[in-house]
């Protein structure tokens, strides 16, 4: 069954918004800047309770709407957080979108990198992760006559690498991304941070060979030293992935059982191989909430009354009971799950302790 809008458009963004964080290239097919509007409006009503006005300009080509929806999205979300507003305006106007309120601008500088370490929220980094993909820029909030505006530009070319060249201790020149990332644009002292001096130190260290401190890599060569932000590996984008899905969860809201609870299951699923624990539930709400989706699951097994201190979260043992379980059994304080024999190797088991007798431990 399809999923009717607005819910269809806020899947097209989460999906959009975990292929980019994944590391996967965005959709081939573009769209314009109306749908850009319509994608921010069905995201800004889900993530929050502003009150939203939509300036449309003349329609403009957009590589991946939902993924520059997404960035807006976010902007208005830290709008209505970080500086407390009720209402927000998104304005188009050419290749720019405007995120505008009334009043400034609150709070503390939050570190916003690309990289998963070096970040201290998801938001604004996948929103430059997401600009980067689809060749375009967010630009800082800026006040103007008390009014502050936050800006997607969409249509520029440009390296996305972090990248400079430093010389004597200052950049000589930076691409846009590097200044983002650092704060430490040309002419700027690279000793005021401590990554880049470890990153200096290493490349003269290095004798001309490529040195790695950190997440940064630096190269020493014709009285230039060049220093880069590598992308983040593979484990750390599928972090991201996870962060993803609970940061956006409020995109899911609506959709129809047993599709919103197998997304929050993979999700946990794939967090417990990066080492994160599943979250546990106690125990009457495991009842109440796996009686709620046996039938979504349509599973033929009863779901026990059990009196322990918790359990794996229920969306896990939905959808595992649903695609590999035979039944659940309890014992004092302990839920199990037993496997079909056919499925002991199933890859949605790999991340659960088992025992003997074909087992899943759930509590």
């Amino acid at each position: 069954m399809a999923v009717a809008a607005p819910w269809s458009l806020r899947l097209r963004m989460l999906a959009a918004s975990l292929r980019l964080v994944a590391g996967r290239s965005v959709a081939a097919e573009g769209g314009t800047s109306d749908d850009v509007l319509q994608l921010a409006a069905a995201g800004i009503e889900a993530r929050t309770a502003l009150r939203l006005d939509i300036e449309r300009g003349d329609a403009r080509p957009v590589r991946a709407p939902e993924a520059a929806a997404l960035i807006l999205v976010q902007l208005a979300v830290n709008a209505e957080r970080h500086a407390g507003v009720d209402a927000v305006t998104v304005t188009q106007a050419g290749n720019a979108v405007h995120v505008r309120w009334r009043g400034g601008i609150r709070g503390a500088h939050v570190a916003t990198a690309r990289r998963h370490d070096e970040r201290e929220r998801w938001g604004l980094g996948f929103a430059r992760i997401a600009a980067d993909a689809i060749g375009a820029v967010v630009h800082a909030p800026y006040s103007d006559g008390g009014v502050t505006s936050a800006t997607l530009e969409f249509g520029v070319g440009r390296l996305a690498l972090p990248l400079a060249a430093v010389r004597e201790g200052r950049v000589l020149r930076a691409t846009r991304t590097w200044d983002e990332e650092t704060r430490l644009g040309p002419g700027a002292d690279v000793s005021v941070d401590p990554r880049a001096t470890a990153a200096l130190r290493a490349a003269r260290d290095a004798g001309g060979a490529i040195a790695r401190s950190g997440g940064w890599s630096a190269r020493a060569a014709r009285g230039l030293v060049w220093i880069a932000i590598r992308p983040d590996d593979v484990a750390d984008r599928a972090r991201d992935v996870i962060d993803g899905l609970a940061h956006e969860r409020a995109l899911t809201d609506g959709v129809e059982e047993p599709r919103r609870a197998r997304i929050g299951a993979l999700g946990h699923l794939l967090g417990r191989l990066l080492g994160t624990p599943i979250q546990r539930v106690p125990a009457p709400a495991w009842v109440r909430r796996m009686r709620e989706l046996a039938g979504p699951f349509r599973l033929d097994m009863s779901i026990p009354d059990f009196a322990g201190v918790g359990a794996t979260d229920p969306s896990v043992c939905a959808l595992l009971a649903a695609e590999v379980g035979e039944r659940f059994e309890v014992d004092g304080d302990s839920l199990w799950l037993t496997v079909r024999p056919w499925a002991a190797r199933d890859p949605l088991l790999s991340p659960l302790a088992r025992a003997d007798g074909g087992r899943v431990a759930l509590s």
